[in-house]
């Protein structure tokens, strides 16, 4: 009978008056209390039950990270509903369509960019009966479709009064089995699809995750990416339930390098890109110090990765070389990881896309440890995890307690366990393909798991490249790689099919730029790929990276695009991940140049 909702309810009674939530405003980050926390729920849930929602009813959520989101989602798991996050970056078109595959019945929106994409579409959603602000809109008839929160809250409080038990009687009804949320796929692959998770997924995810990595009330989440996905989802609002610590909501995007700052998180998920923004932003700042410290810091570094390398079986560092890295360490070591924001981090994660175990093994060499972590939608978000004392790069961990993993014979990883969800809403013949009738379930990843447990990745099945010959070629690496030269922000191997490799590339716009200023160029990314000094210096870099590879898997061809890979764009999901078939066809003419010669 234990769910997330009962563990809420629980943490709010037992401390109350500890700090849960945080959220920048008036120059200062001002705490949301865990009793305040609960009453908000419970007055917005028992809000819900004057618009009539049921147990099973389905309520949109569409907004950015913030307080709102979590009480807005827990009070919709309190009176037994369902919720549907909405990525806030979608279209109206996209928010349209989850809205009607799901059959909404109520629609959380953040601000009027959000309503509009509703109102828009509102012909087309028929279930939709009301559009709840979580902040207020004037001018609105809110006795038609629209209602704010604060309306919502007076009206829940009102029914309190007249039935102080109706959110506790709702909550005593839920179950194991009962639907928590439909969170949709990012439509990698054609249009999304709802993945049914259940109460008892999420609390077996997260009890799993707690058994194996420890959670604490004095954890502290820094809450960036987006909520819809349910991988920041478990981590900063369910994990933090469970932890009874502190989630702090970032300002922007912009503005998460200064809020890690300011929050120091214990515990840290990002996705590979940023980590090499990250990576990046620190080698430019250990340029700008004075040659004699850059050159101690050059050390610390060289002396952190051989260390690195020691532990993976490589040659053991001298006495006196581990004693000039630990002196080294507690100075500028110490010194970069606090500048960072990293310094009281507990448990740093990268997930959600392969990473480069040459840049993991810098961050490890800087002594900020990340722990690869895979998983996906449907099996809840993690799957396996590097354990934090445990860490073998260049793999992605060990399964769950309980979860067990296997190899195919195909080389596609199955999982089975109590977070693998219960198929995807309203698609049975997509929900026999995902889960066979003895629980495996397709991952659609290929991997390989050691005498040890450890699971590895070595490509993805659909984005699997078998060339001309017949050759195998997973390009998440080669791709990865790309993106770790100075220059290079994103990379698409092409091949399928074909006599040889040829790739796709961005600029980073910020290496742009400083590239620009120092060669006295123009910055303009459309006028720099035409830059013939600049064009040399990615030759040189696609060459470094070729020389790490066969032959087979080396690239002939390369293009510079004129603009990088968006969301908006339609090229990445809102997780960043890369849509390769967008990008495809939406640079065939680059594609067919440059196999123009007639040897495909």
């Amino acid at each position: 009978g234990r769910t997330v909702v009962h563990r809420f309810r629980a943490r709010v009674e037992t401390q109350p008056e500890r700090p849960a939530l945080r959220q920048h405003a008036g120059g200062e980050w001002k705490p949301l209390d865990w009793g305040e926390y609960g009453r908000l729920v419970e007055q917005t849930a028992a809000g819900l039950t004057t618009l009539g929602i049921e147990h099973g009813d389905r309520v949109g959520l569409l907004s950015g990270n913030r307080p709102e989101w979590h009480i807005a989602d827990l009070a919709v798991l309190s009176v037994g509903g369902v919720t549907v996050p909405v990525y806030p970056t979608s279209s109206s078109s996209q928010v349209a369509y989850v809205l009607h595959d799901s059959g909404s019945r109520v629609c959380f929106v953040d601000g009027p960019e959000q309503l509009s994409k509703v109102l828009l579409h509102l012909e087309d959603l028929p279930a939709l009966e009301r559009i709840v602000g979580l902040v207020p809109f004037p001018g609105f008839d809110r006795d038609t479709i629209m209602i704010d929160l604060k309306r919502l809250r007076t009206d829940g409080r009102a029914a309190l009064d007249g039935s102080p038990t109706v959110v506790s009687d709702r909550v005593e009804q839920i179950r194991a089995d009962d639907i928590a949320t439909l969170v949709y796929t990012s439509g990698t692959t054609g249009p999304p699809k709802g993945t049914i998770l259940t109460h008892g997924n999420l609390e077996w995810t997260i009890s799993a995750v707690e058994s194996m990595v420890g959670l604490s009330p004095d954890d502290r989440l820094l809450s960036y990416l987006p909520l819809s996905h349910i991988a920041e989802r478990i981590v900063s609002h369910v994990g933090q339930i469970v932890s009874g610590g502190e989630t702090w909501f970032a300002q922007s995007l912009a503005t998460v390098p200064e809020d890690l700052r300011a929050c120091r998180p214990t515990i840290f998920f990002a996705v590979p890109r940023v980590w090499q923004k990250f990576h990046d932003a620190m080698l430019d700042q250990i340029a700008t110090k004075p040659r004699p410290v850059r050159s101690l810091i050059e050390r610390y570094l060289e002396l952190g990765l051989a260390s690195v390398k020691a532990g993976e079986g490589g040659p053991p560092l001298s006495p006196n070389q581990q004693r000039l890295h630990r002196v080294l360490d507690r100075t500028f070591g110490a010194q970069l990881r606090q500048k960072v924001g990293l310094d009281n981090a507990r448990m740093v994660v990268s997930s959600a896309a392969p990473i480069h175990p040459d840049l993991v093994r810098w961050f490890h060499a800087l002594g900020v440890p990340i722990a690869e972590v895979w998983g996906q939608t449907e099996d809840c978000g993690p799957a396996t995890i590097n354990p934090p004392t445990a860490i073998r790069i260049g793999t992605i961990g060990k399964p769950l307690p309980g979860l067990t993993v296997r190899v195919a014979d195909d080389g596609e990883l199955l999982v089975r366990g109590g977070s693998v969800c219960a198929g995807y809403y309203g698609r049975p013949d997509a929900t026999a393909e995902l889960i066979s009738d003895d629980g495996w379930m397709s991952t659609g990843d290929l991997g390989a798991i050691d005498a040890d447990g450890y699971v590895s990745i070595t490509g993805r099945k659909k984005d699997l490249i078998i060339n001309a010959a017949g050759k195998n070629i997973a390009p998440s690496e080669i791709e990865s790689r790309l993106g770790m030269e100075p220059l290079i922000g994103q990379a698409v191997v092409v091949g399928d099919g074909r006599r040889y490799l040829v790739a796709l590339l961005t600029l980073d716009p910020d290496d742009a730029a400083d590239w620009a200023a120092e060669h006295g160029a123009f910055a303009d990314i459309s006028n720099l790929i035409k830059d013939p000094q600049l064009k040399a210096e990615i030759a040189e870099a696609v060459e470094r990276v070729n020389q790490e590879h066969a032959p087979v898997e080396q690239i002939k061809h390369w293009r510079l695009l004129p603009e990088p890979f968006t969301v908006e764009g339609g090229e990445l999901t809102p997780t960043m991940k890369v849509k390769r078939s967008v990008v495809i066809d939406h640079n065939v003419d680059a594609v067919d140049e440059m196999y123009a010669d007639g040897r495909r």
